[in-house]
This record gives structure tokens, C-alpha cells and sequence, in this order.
């Protein structure tokens, strides 16, 4: 014959048990929600994120400089790799605003320091509890490190892109007489 106490016990060992699967089944549901299933909207980068301006290849530096010059809290990177395309190609050069994490809005293209240590230009797909999740355009998954204030850089408010590559413009100018280094 059981007591009262054993009974009382039991169900409550059975209501914790309960929880612990449920919570298991949530956690479960939010780590199964992987970055490969975020997906931007064009209308919202479109909207958010500044196209490039096409201009001549050594134009680009230039007119960052120029731009950060004449707005405080602005600076300037050159893009690398396709992950953007094709909002921004290899060699645009973008510049940035510091805002504050509340500021941020899906389809902007926010610059980050990613785990590796390295400065990333994506666009924000959704906010979650950990950071903004964040994707090239380009690419087929999203970002494994999320966007919080801890490294946020800033979000793209202007992009100038080369219309050829620097090096190709150079090679160009050498075959036309100029002179060009070479490291032998």
C-alpha cells in the first residue's frame, strides 16, 4: 500500500519529467531553426541597404575617403568575395554608420567582427534572442555568428563600386606607359 507522501512524490518526479521533455523539445526546436532556413526579403534590402554607385575604378577609394570626411561616425571598407552579389561585388567599397543594436532593421547590410575575427558585410535577415541573424545575398545559408552589440561595426549607408577591378585598371595603365611597381 503506498502513503500519501510516496504518491505525492511520484507525481511530482512525473510533472518535473514532463517539463524537462518539453523543455528538451523547445530547445530542440530553436537549435533546429538553423541559419540555412533564414532567408532575407529583396523588398526589405532593397529598401534598407544602398545600391552601389558605379564609378571608376580608383573613384571608389576616393570618393569613401571623401564621404567619411564630411560625416562623423562614418568609415569605409573594400568588400571582398561574392557572398553579396549581386548587391555589392568583390572590391566595392562600402561605407558605414555606427548605430546603436535597437536601430537595426531586417534588410539592412550591417558590418560585424564574426568568431573568427574577421569584419563581415551581410544583411539582416531576423532578429532572435541571441543577435540578428545575418546572410550574404548571395549565399545559401546564413551566418553562424549572430549580429549584437558586442560586435557590431556599423550598417552600410553608402557603396561605391569600381567599374572594373583596381588591379585590371592598373595592369591597363601600365600597358598604356605608366609606370607601375612590381615586386620582383
Amino acid at each position: 500500500m503506498k502513503d500519501k507522501h510516496t504518491s505525492s512524490s511520484a507525481s511530482s518526479t512525473a510533472l518535473i519529467a514532463r517539463w524537462v521533455v518539453l523543455g528538451a523539445i523547445a530547445l530542440a526546436g530553436l537549435s533546429s531553426g538553423r541559419a540555412s532556413e533564414a532567408r532575407f526579403s529583396p523588398q526589405a534590402v532593397a529598401a534598407m541597404s544602398p545600391a552601389a554607385e558605379v564609378v571608376q575604378p580608383f573613384e571608389a577609394m576616393r570618393l569613401g575617403k571623401k564621404y567619411v570626411a564630411e560625416h562623423a561616425g562614418t568609415d569605409f571598407l573594400v568588400g571582398s568575395g561574392n557572398s553579396m552579389l549581386p548587391l555589392y561585388t568583390d572590391h566595392t567599397v562600402v561605407v558605414t554608420k555606427q548605430v546603436g543594436v535597437s536601430d537595426l532593421k531586417a534588410g539592412m547590410t550591417a558590418v560585424y567582427m564574426n568568431d573568427a575575427g574577421r569584419l563581415v558585410a551581410h544583411v539582416l535577415v531576423k532578429k532572435t534572442w541571441t543577435g540578428w541573424v545575418a546572410m550574404g545575398v548571395g549565399n545559401a545559408k546564413s551566418d553562424d555568428t549572430r549580429v549584437t552589440g558586442d560586435n557590431l561595426v556599423g550598417i552600410v549607408v553608402k557603396a561605391y563600386q569600381p567599374s572594373s577591378s583596381p588591379m585590371l585598371a592598373l595592369l591597363s595603365e601600365s600597358s598604356s606607359g605608366s609606370s607601375v611597381a612590381s615586386n620582383p
